[in-house]
């Protein structure tokens, strides 16, 4: 089963608030109206065994933890104002590894003004770590969008993550795109953040917007340094794996000069676009049949590998630039 299967059947007998105002899977976080004011709620789970970050850095990772868990509220639209964790640690971890992943999230809990209100600790075998963020929705964004023609943008370059897990790497430092989202509140129609790699966001907008086209153009989408020598796979893998790099993906109707200019020296790229004819997922005009391989539908991590090289082999080995 996939993740978005687990979802659906787990989720399924128990009833909504009727303070919430998205539909499940519409938005990064859920929304909910709270007296006069619309609040983001988001909660995430981390492993080393499920997300693959790496823990040779303590402090890379405890940044990269919060930056993942706060990424949520960023991309429906809100400003990060209170945090939970729960954190479990094996019984050796190293007081300099505590140390470490402290300063990391507290760092960049200061960076996002967000304050920490509590948490709980456990044991086990290895670390784990779960991160609540809330925090005022000031224009709340979903992954619905309109019925109209518009562009869809990514902050920074995308693949660094996905490149890292498939050799087996440390794993990159995590951008908090705080002020990226400020503008984008101002300009957007909808957003989702890259925490499943781009191919599963793509097709996570396509889901919930069946009726529109999105066409995807991969010259125009900025890959990370060192894609194009991963050996034998083809560089769009790291679009295509799950391990994502917390950009945000996000569309505009048609921009005036300046805006765009605005976007773009943000490092802003328009990677693809929306219509409303001849509706699907299209990588230039190649269909996209399938969703991409889910991690926890896979028998082992080579398996789920070899799937992803497939995948992208087929979607994107035709296309030259």
């Amino acid at each position: 089963m996939t993740e978005v299967d687990i979802i659906r059947l787990f989720t399924q007998p128990f009833r909504r608030s009727e303070h919430q105002l998205n539909a499940p899977f519409e938005c990064d976080a859920e929304l909910l109206r709270i007296g006069d004011e619309t609040w983001a709620y988001s909660i995430d789970d981390f492993s080393p065994e499920e997300d693959l970050f790496t823990s040779d850095n303590p402090q890379r990772l405890g940044a990269n933890l919060v930056t993942a868990t706060l990424s949520d509220l960023l991309a429906a639209g809100a400003e990060p104002r209170f945090f939970m964790h729960a954190l479990t640690l094996p019984p050796d971890a190293g007081i300099e590894f505590i140390q470490g992943l402290r300063d990391g999230i507290c760092a960049t809990l200061e960076q996002a003004d967000c304050t920490l209100c509590g948490g709980d600790l456990g044991c086990g075998p290895t670390w784990r770590y779960s991160g609540f963020a809330m925090g005022p929705a000031v224009r709340p964004l979903t992954r619905k969008l309109p019925d109209t023609s518009t562009a869809l943008w990514v902050t920074g370059q995308l693949g660094d993550a996905n490149l890292a897990a498939l050799l087996q790497a440390p794993t990159p430092a995590f951008e908090l795109r705080l002020q990226e989202a400020a503008v984008i509140r101002k300009y957007a129609t909808g957003c989702i953040d890259t925490s499943g790699g781009l191919m599963d966001a793509l097709w996570n907008l396509h889901d919930i917007n069946p009726h529109l086209r999105i066409e995807l153009h991969r010259e125009r989408v900025p890959l990370a340094e060192g894609l194009s020598s991963i050996g034998n796979m083809p560089p769009e893998a790291a679009l295509v794996g799950g391990a994502g790099e917390y950009e945000l993906l996000f569309a505009t109707p048609d921009l005036d000069a300046a805006a765009e200019a605005e976007l773009v020296e943000m490092g802003m790229t328009r990677i693809a676009v929306v219509s409303t004819d001849n509706p699907g997922l299209f990588v230039h005009d190649r269909r996209v049949e399938t969703p991409p391989p889910c991690p926890r539908s896979g028998e082992s991590m080579e398996n789920y590998i070899a799937e992803v090289i497939r995948y992208a082999t087929d979607l994107f080995g035709g296309h030259q630039e």
